[in-house]
């Protein structure tokens, strides 16, 4: 009978990667049982996972460098990205109503420290004064600046002191609209702020828009579609019925050329 001492070093190395292989494909015929029998919600918490590399070169001896890795769970990107973006989302309100009231027009985002403000293009009305109301209750007054034919967005500009404009938090536009099966973050609510998380499941290239799996029922115009790095991917708009089509929001791309008129 063959013994261990009676195997070469080559022998011994075979045999060593051998039980390695059969030992991984055990471990994955158990995991994917395991997986099987797990409530969803579990599963879900387990695909909902998003793995960052981050690399950090660390000068060492001998001229070697060595490379930190971290994990940073979607949960956790999701919370700051609403974080980061929350001082720059604003609730727009309609000038006087004939029993003098100022009822909700949309949700806004501020774009640059000159007070400009974008949003959806309900029925808006040249002349009149509007009520923008910032993150802490603060309202100040502003008026149309900029409404295009054919384009389902409008901008707002605050009219307020120098001071006051130069405090407020302007939400980057993302330099690249959403991909396909990216994880975004929708901020909603007519008052307070509530969130909505989904997947982008198509793009439509001649509208520059995409849909989402985003409950239409929860959505709101003025909406904005946020990127787990607390970026402006899109826009809820009124391109399409809240009531009964899909979640379907105009890309960063076309906001940009909006916001800078090319």
């Amino acid at each position: 009978m063959t013994t261990m001492e009676d195997l070469t070093k080559t022998q011994i190395v075979l045999l060593t990667l051998l039980v390695s292989f059969i030992t991984s494909i055990a471990t994955g015929i158990i995991t994917v049982s395991l997986l099987a029998q797990a409530p969803q919600g579990v599963t879900q918490t387990i695909d909902r996972v998003v793995e960052r590399t981050v690399e950090k070169v660390v000068p060492a001896q001998g001229g070697v460098t060595t490379r930190e890795v971290t994990v940073v769970k979607e949960g956790d990107a999701i919370i700051s990205a609403i974080e980061s973006s929350s001082k720059s989302i604003v609730r727009i309100k309609s000038p006087n109503d004939a029993i003098g009231a100022k009822p909700f027009y949309a949700i806004g985002v501020i774009v640059n420290k000159q007070g400009y403000v974008i949003s959806d293009k309900r029925e808006v009305a040249n002349g009149n004064t509007y009520t923008i109301v910032l993150h802490d209750g603060t309202e100040l007054p502003a008026t149309l600046s900029k409404v295009v034919d054919g384009v389902n967005l409008v901008m707002f500009r605050i009219q307020a002191e120098d001071s006051k404009l130069r405090a407020l938090s302007p939400l980057t536009i993302s330099k690249e609209n959403p991909k396909l099966g990216q994880t975004v973050v929708a901020i909603q609510g007519p008052e307070k702020t509530t969130i909505a998380v989904g997947r982008v499941l198509s793009l439509d290239s001649v509208s520059n828009s995409s849909m989402t799996d985003i409950v239409p029922s929860t959505e709101i115009q003025g909406s904005p579609l946020l990127n787990l790095s607390g970026e402006l991917v899109g826009l809820k708009t009124s391109n399409s019925d809240l009531s009964i089509t899909p979640s379907v929001y105009t890309n960063a791309l076309s906001l940009s050329k909006f916001v800078s008129g090319n």
